[in-house]
């Protein structure tokens, strides 16, 4: 019980001052970025975080490529230069991105399943963290599955490697990879239902 509470307090703490308190602060954002990935080789290891930020690697190309195309277009706010614009707006939101998602699995690391189960938190809000944990370790273990089964495509072999290409690719194992997670999500959900259902008690 005690595990799920400071886990969630100080994800919660990290999001509410990097993500609302501290977003602007460009230079804050590289030191978190920074220190997520230095505790991060030693927590959960630096094996599962070169496989996280290679699976964050097509969403934040997708960052990138639209914020690009934004400043090559000259698009920003009236009264605004748009590369200096969207630099100051694009560049934290991304390291953001990929810090939260690394202390989240910091965090986490030290909760197991059966951590949850063993709580005290009401089964109707339970059943969302043991879902989302779920989900958030099959997103992880599945996409590595999806590039695999992707590079053996006909379409895949043959297409040219050049930038563009590379880029479809990536947008098209994302999507895979988010239509996987919706299927787990409903299927997993279910399942957990049926289980409270038939199996579960609420304490009084």
């Amino acid at each position: 019980m005690y595990r799920v509470i400071i886990a969630g307090l100080i994800f919660c703490v990290y999001c509410l001052a990097l993500g609302i308190f501290l977003l602007e602060a460009i230079n804050l954002q590289f030191i978190a970025l920074g220190a997520v990935l230095l505790i991060s080789i030693f927590k959960p290891g630096w094996r599962s975080t070169l496989k996280n930020l290679k699976i964050l690697s097509p969403f934040i190309a997708m960052l990138i490529a639209v914020y690009g195309l934004f400043i090559l277009l000259g698009i920003s706010p009236q009264g605004t230069i748009s590369h200096e614009y969207w630099l100051t707006y694009g560049l934290p939101r991304i390291l953001l991105l990929v810090s939260s998602v690394l202390f989240f699995r910091i965090c986490f690391s030290f909760v197991s399943i059966d951590d949850l189960i063993r709580s005290d938190i009401s089964i109707r809000y339970l059943k969302y963290l043991i879902l989302g944990k779920i989900l958030y370790d099959a997103a992880f273990h599945s996409f590595p599955k999806i590039r695999f089964w992707q590079d053996l495509t006909p379409t895949m072999k043959n297409s040219p490697k050049g930038f563009r290409e590379r880029f479809k690719r990536s947008l098209a194992a994302t999507l895979a990879l988010v239509l996987y997670t919706l299927n787990e999500a409903e299927q997993k959900g279910q399942k957990i239902d049926d289980l409270i259902r038939h199996c579960h008690k609420e304490r009084s």
